[in-house]
């Protein structure tokens, strides 16, 4: 496999956008929670990163939103999650300010 010199039209977070996203992905699913200890398949797609849709969107200098979506279709048939996302508004210092549906 050859890596490029340029990647272009990738997707380009900026450091403070990738630390409000660790913060959001550690509350979201914490990192000792794992598709491996998982009984049940709903709850082992909903614990691999692989399954999890996320937007991150720079509001200003301060504030960041991060969305999670869940997409179990993706993981296996028949597999719906009704209401499994979720959004965090995360300041600078990459506290959480606030969490909602």
């Amino acid at each position: 496999m050859t890596i490029p010199s340029q990647i272009e039209g990738g997707v380009a977070l900026t450091g403070p956008m990738m630390a409000a996203l660790k913060v959001a992905m550690d509350d979201f699913r914490p990192p000792w929670v794992t598709a491996e200890k998982q009984e049940h398949l709903e709850e082992k797609c909903l614990a691999d990163w692989r399954y999890i849709d996320a937007r991150v969107v720079q509001a200003n200098d301060n504030l960041f939103y991060v969305t999670f979506s869940p997409n179990l279709s993706a993981c296996g048939p028949g597999l719906v999650l009704l209401d499994g996302g979720v959004v965090y508004a995360i300041d600078g210092k990459g506290r959480i300010l606030a969490e909602g549906e």
